[in-house]
């Protein structure tokens, strides 16, 4: 069975279940908190839905980056699914 995950979820945690969603994030702002060496100090604290308003998403780009999130977490499933079986 598929976890869900929601916005709910920290950085920290969805980066190492899903390290592929660094690029992803890195496009809407993730690389500035690398940059100014705020990502380990903030990633398991701050929500997915907190970065949003962190990097001050509107509600298109933040639609857009959950489900690029979305998908890639399905595409990784799907193969790692077929790979089982």
């Amino acid at each position: 069975m598929r976890e869900r995950i929601t916005l709910d979820i920290n950085l920290k945690e969805l980066l190492e279940k899903y390290p592929e969603t660094k690029e992803i994030l890195w496009d809407y702002g993730l690389g500035k908190l690398e940059e100014e060496d705020l990502l380990d100090i903030v990633a398991d604290k701050l929500t997915l839905k907190g970065f949003f308003r962190l990097m001050e998403l509107d509600e298109e780009d933040q639609g857009k980056l959950w489900m690029e999130i979305q998908n890639l977490i399905r595409e990784l499933e799907d193969s790692s699914w077929k790979e089982k079986n």
